[in-house]
């Protein structure tokens, strides 16, 4: 039984033709848009496109749809597992983030895929211009897991069923990632801060 649900669970391996570390998120994503073909995307498909980037690139590919304000219907409840799923690998200090097959491979329109990159890739263009590596302790591995507490309470927040309540802690899992991404500790420790009155700020909002 123990073995069967292990063998449910994938390593999100890029594929080192299409990975490249040389280019930012954003432009990684417009490669996506324009080279992807076909009427369904799957997960997986960003997750060989954006490269060896780990939990920072999953968690971001998954928290995008909820920072955007995109009329998709039920997507809180499709990111909301894999969101706190791999944040608790990454407070348990895996190596790579790890998704069920059946997440990893669920297909989606394409359309739908491409509202929301469209929607994205002006969103990251103008965070990207503020993040640089600095404060690397924030970015150790120790650090990591501290961060990944703080991802699965904000991935937990969204799967709440909280009226206009998942944008904010969505945009703030965006903002770490992007920190992890780029080794910039300084976004993740303010972003981190943030997501300590986040909980108080959705309060006002019941």
């Amino acid at each position: 039984m123990w073995l069967k649900k292990l063998n449910t669970l994938v390593p999100l391996v890029p594929n080192p033709q299409t990975s490249d570390n040389s280019l930012r998120t954003s432009e990684l994503l417009q490669r996506f848009l324009e080279k992807h073909q076909g009427d369904e995307v799957c997960l997986r498909d960003l997750f060989d496109e954006l490269g060896d980037r780990a939990f920072g690139t999953t968690l971001l590919i998954c928290a995008l749809p909820e920072a955007l304000p995109l009329p998709i219907a039920g997507i809180s409840a499709l990111v909301a597992m894999p969101l706190m799923l791999v944040s608790g690998q990454l407070v348990l200090g895996f190596e790579q983030p790890w998704l069920p097959d059946w997440i990893a491979d669920q297909p989606f329109k394409k359309e739908h895929c491409e509202m929301v990159i469209s929607a994205a890739i002006p969103f990251l263009e103008q965070l990207e211009n503020f993040v640089e590596p600095r404060l690397p302790f924030f970015t150790s591995p120790e650090a990591e897991r501290g961060v990944g507490v703080i991802l699965f309470l904000l991935s937990f927040i969204i799967a709440l069923p909280i009226p206009f309540g998942n944008m904010l802690p969505a945009i703030v899992i965006v903002l770490i990632c992007l920190g992890l991404i780029e080794k910039d500790g300084l976004i993740i420790a303010i972003s981190g801060m943030v997501s300590g009155i986040t909980p108080a700020l959705l309060l006002l909002v019941l």
